[in-house]
């Protein structure tokens, strides 16, 4: 009896025991999955960006000034655009993985061989972080595996919100003024004095428009002011040939408190173009924003008042 008792007093410890270890791994194999970082690396440093799909690659470097540009052509990208996608890739964090082996990294498309996107973080040139985006496994959620681990996870990013196009980064407000106060356009010249717009009476182009000046319509030099203020462009294109007589060409300078820009508006093979002189591209435009800036003459920047049978400009 007596060794009975302790045979199954040392079962008793030994179930106990085994419960211990059990509870024990399960809470070790909980810590060990909890929520980490996915690039556990320091965001603050990150100076320059590669993405690249399967047909296209953009490299995005940090200036000098923390303003971010498209590696290549050295064109502004949408600096704002950048650092929320960085934010995003700050806030992934790892969970239970979905697979473990090397084995699986081809079918979620997460391999260097086979993927969806193709990630690199850099800090003073050196490679920090890199992560393969795969296949989706559910709306705005991708299989994800960072470089030298074989987990592959799940995360709350869609690969439609990765873009490897310059096109998508690109700053299309580059050519875009701040609040203008001289206007010069085909027959007009006008300066804002203060909250009101005035002809522009100094210098050679005391001539333009002189012949029955009338009251500036400041509504509608405000809106044309609004436009080259928010003037936006749709990506860079190839320089046109603007050698051919019937190619429209218009120029016209802005100025605001920064510089004095001179813009040079095309219409080419129905194609509309704009090029500024701080920089060597021209880009495409919009139709109706060009028309909206090469349509405008003096006529239409004054008041006009009605009389019997005919439509006069009020005089000042």
């Amino acid at each position: 009896m007596k060794k009975l008792k302790l045979w199954l007093t040392g079962l008793l410890l030994i179930q106990l025991l085994l419960a211990v270890i059990l509870v024990w791994n399960t809470q070790w194999e909980a810590r060990k999955n909890l929520p980490k970082p996915l690039l556990s690396i320091n965001w603050e440093t990150v100076d320059k960006l590669s993405i690249t799909d399967k047909h296209n690659s953009v490299t995005l470097i940090q200036s000098d000034d923390k303003d971010w540009i498209i590696d290549g052509n050295q064109l502004p990208a949408k600096t704002d655009d950048v650092t929320l996608f960085l934010n995003t890739l700050k806030r992934l964090q790892t969970s239970w993985p979905v697979a473990t082996s090397s084995n699986s990294h081809k079918r979620f498309e997460v391999s260097p061989e086979k993927f969806l996107r193709h990630i690199e973080v850099y800090s003073n040139g050196n490679l920090i972080g890199e992560l393969f985006f795969g296949s989706s496994s559910g709306l705005r959620q991708t299989h994800t595996r960072r470089s030298g681990d074989d987990n592959v996870y799940d995360v709350p990013l869609g690969t439609v919100d990765i873009h490897a196009s310059s096109h998508k980064w690109f700053d299309t407000s580059l050519l875009a003024t701040g609040e203008a106060s001289v206007l010069k356009g085909p027959d007009y010249n006008l300066k804002r004095t203060g909250a009101f717009w005035e002809f522009n009476r100094t210098g050679p182009s005391i001539f333009l428009g002189s012949s029955g000046h009338g009251k500036i319509n400041q509504e509608a030099v405000d809106g044309l002011a609004a436009v080259f203020n928010q003037l936006t462009v749709l990506q860079p294109a190839e320089t046109p040939d603007i050698s051919e007589s019937n190619i429209e060409k218009i120029k016209l300078e802005v100025t605001d408190s920064s510089n004095n820009w001179t813009y040079l508006f095309v219409r080419a093979k129905g194609k509309h173009y704009v090029k500024r002189n701080d920089r060597d591209n021209f880009f495409l435009l919009g139709k109706e924003t060009y028309e909206k800036i090469t349509t405008i003459r003096q006529a239409d920047l004054k008041k006009k008042s009605k009389l019997p049978g005919t439509l006069l400009n009020e005089e000042t």
